[in-house]
């Protein structure tokens, strides 16, 4: 059996820490573009793109078109080409996909969220995330949302409370996906990674 991982709070400091470096890489222009966002059903994914839109707000970024500034591709589908600056920044244990762009150095941008996620006394038992990125069986909820299809932000806040309380409602949660582990430690949960998922946590 996998032992429980726990992260060291100093630890999640310091990779939040670590984000302060990607002004370097938008360059001068802070217009920003997103690309590959993740489906509604991806809450995980939905909590990297909150942390990346976190982390651009407190950089003053504003999204303009692709051709004005830098896009940042997140994963979903083919990055998109014919770009003067694009970024990739993949979930983590993601295979990018051959094409251009800089692959960026960086933590997740879920990681910007350390700190602003509320923390509850542990719940109980183990919570056993999906292994494809699709939290429809977790949340019923997900299953009335049309797929494909922008949400609200009521709506799209409605899902990450509800995520976050079927987190917090465990003690442990079974990640067999790097993102999942990354969201159990920001919720002060222990975390029992897969192979791929414990890779990445040693890779930073």
């Amino acid at each position: 059996m996998t032992l429980v991982l726990r992260v060291d709070p100093w630890r999640l400091e310091g990779l939040k820490r670590s984000l302060d470096a990607l002004p370097q890489w938008l360059g001068e222009s802070r217009c920003v573009s997103l690309a590959g966002l993740p489906p509604v059903e991806d809450m995980e994914g939905q909590f990297r793109l909150l942390g990346l839109r976190c982390l651009l707000r407190a950089l003053g970024a504003w999204r303009g078109p692709a051709a004005a500034g830098t896009t940042i591709w997140l994963g979903q589908g083919a990055p998109p080409e014919a770009r003067p600056r694009l970024l990739l920044w993949p979930a983590p244990g993601q295979t990018l996909p051959p094409g251009s762009g800089l692959h960026l150095p960086l933590p997740d941008p879920m990681h910007a969220l350390w700190g602003l996620l509320e923390h509850q006394p542990p719940g109980q038992g183990e919570l056993h995330l999906p292994a494809e990125p699709d939290w429809r069986p977790l949340l019923p909820l997900l299953r009335h949302l049309p797929r494909g299809l922008p949400l609200p932000g009521r709506v799209r806040q409605a899902l990450l409370a509800r995520a976050q309380r079927l987190v917090r409602a465990h003690a442990v949660v079974a990640a067999p996906r790097p993102a999942g582990g990354i969201l159990a430690a920001l919720l002060g949960r222990g975390c029992r990674p897969d192979p791929a998922a414990e890779r990445s946590w040693n890779q930073w």
